[in-house]
């Protein structure tokens, strides 16, 4: 049954995506593609990263993803799979590095952002503001237990800032919301010295399974903007933190 539904809904976007007049890239929404691509993924205990382009004329900041198609054969392996999923763009190149990760990448879209440099990111001694009622303040330790929580540090990182002013980049508005927290969630840690945006993108893969996506757009005003966000498989990583 959630198979019949998977491909409906898929059935659907593509459909959609096709009667659009004028609408060259992007087009799927987000709801439906993100837990088709994860669904593959996590059968197979692996992760993986997502670049194209996409369409900013969604106000709400949300991505739309690249057009999908459905699975004639949902026993392949990923790769297979995810190559057919996405043989409705042409442009779109899927591979998988040695360690398993999957990429998918459209051979068009400029990586110059994910290349940028970052000399130092440490995921350890952070701490945060906490404003009481009476008006005071006092810190605590903040413990990285989420990837939208590390997505924060690594875009505030003032390499990533500089190459945005420089690019004239936006980043549009998407609001989301933090995860609950309990004991036993993993958490990340570390540091990270002189490395890439897109290998600071694959450690938080390293402890929440998912993928990462990096859509560029060009909005009405013909200013760049860039979209940076995880998918995450939660269940993924609860039941391997039950065998530790």
């Amino acid at each position: 049954m959630v198979q019949r539904y998977f491909g409906f809904g898929l059935c659907l976007a593509f459909i959609f995506v096709g009667t659009c007049s004028g609408q060259k890239r992007g087009g799927v929404e987000r709801d439906v593609a993100e837990p088709s691509i994860m669904k593959i993924l996590s059968k197979a205990n692996i992760s993986g990263s997502l670049e194209f382009w996409g369409s900013c004329d969604n106000e709400s900041g949300v991505p739309d993803y690249p057009r999908l198609s459905v699975p004639s054969n949902n026993n392949g392996t990923p790769l297979e799979i995810l190559r057919e999923m996405f043989s409705a763009d042409p442009e779109m190149q899927v591979t998988q590095d040695a360690d398993g990760t999957i990429r998918m990448v459209e051979s068009d879209v400029p990586r110059d952002f994910l290349a940028v440099t970052i000399g130092h990111i440490s995921f350890d001694g952070i701490r945060k503001t906490i404003y009481e009622s009476d008006g005071r303040e006092r810190t605590e330790p903040f413990i990285v237990q989420d990837p939208n929580d590390a997505l924060h540090l690594i875009l505030a990182t003032p390499e990533v800032g500089a190459f945005m002013k420089s690019q004239n980049i936006k980043r549009p508005y998407l609001f989301d919301s933090p995860s609950s927290h309990w004991p036993g969630e993993p958490q990340i840690s570390g540091s990270l010295e002189n490395t890439t945006l897109s290998q600071a993108l694959d450690y938080v893969l390293k402890v929440y399974p998912g993928f990462w996506v990096y859509e560029n757009c060009t909005n009405k005003s013909k200013e760049r903007m860039v979209y940076i966000g995880f998918t995450f498989d939660s269940l993924g990583w609860a039941a391997k933190a039950k065998h530790h």
